[in-house]
């Protein structure tokens, strides 16, 4: 789902609600996320590599073993939820 989708306030894209991951939401999921929620996402587009590989921006100073190891795990699930919301492409024939 394109975040164009989530950019009113009303009822969802088709007009029944926001379908993600096979859970309706009636009201606009945005407004689930709090400012922390926010501050995370921040972090987390910060430490993308954009699928290109190569290494990535780490939130604190230092390398990779100087980092919080909750911060990330939080950074590993936060890939896998994009990577599964990501569409697929289909099998050639």
């Amino acid at each position: 789902m394109e975040p164009l989708a989530f950019a009113s306030d009303d009822a969802g894209p088709d007009g029944e609600g926001w379908m993600i991951n096979g859970r309706v939401f009636l009201e606009n999921p945005k407004s689930l996320v709090r400012e922390p929620d926010r501050e995370m996402l921040r972090v987390w587009a910060l430490t993308r590599t954009g699928g290109l590989g190569g290494t990535r921006l780490l939130p604190d100073r230092g390398g990779i073993l100087d980092q919080a190891a909750i911060m990330l795990d939080a950074l590993a699930v936060m890939d896998d939820q994009a990577d599964q919301l990501r569409p697929k492409p289909k099998a050639r024939d």
